[in-house]
């Protein structure tokens, strides 16, 4: 595994997002809900090194309103518990 997938997969580990298996040409992997398991998208492994976890905590407001995420609620409380640690 490499490095850049190694970082986008803890960065979206925050917000309760698995990165699994390829899911186009090995450069494009599947987003599931750690909590039910549907799928969310997917994310391509071409980001600068610090680039995915900037983009995840730029969007934690989204995570944490709702907008993004599963509808299980388990991002948006995720989200809401980073929030309130990091004030």
């Amino acid at each position: 595994m490499n490095a850049i997938l190694d970082e986008i997969r803890d960065a979206y580990a925050i917000v309760g997002i698995e990165v699994e298996g390829i899911a186009t040409y090995g450069t494009y992997y599947r987003l599931r809900c750690e909590r039910c398991g549907r799928a969310l998208g997917s994310v391509g492994d071409r980001l600068l090194p610090g680039i995915a976890r900037r983009i995840v905590n730029d969007q934690l407001e989204l995570y944490a309103t709702g907008l993004l995420g599963c509808q299980c609620g388990y991002q948006s409380e995720r989200a809401r518990s980073i929030a309130q640690r990091d004030p």
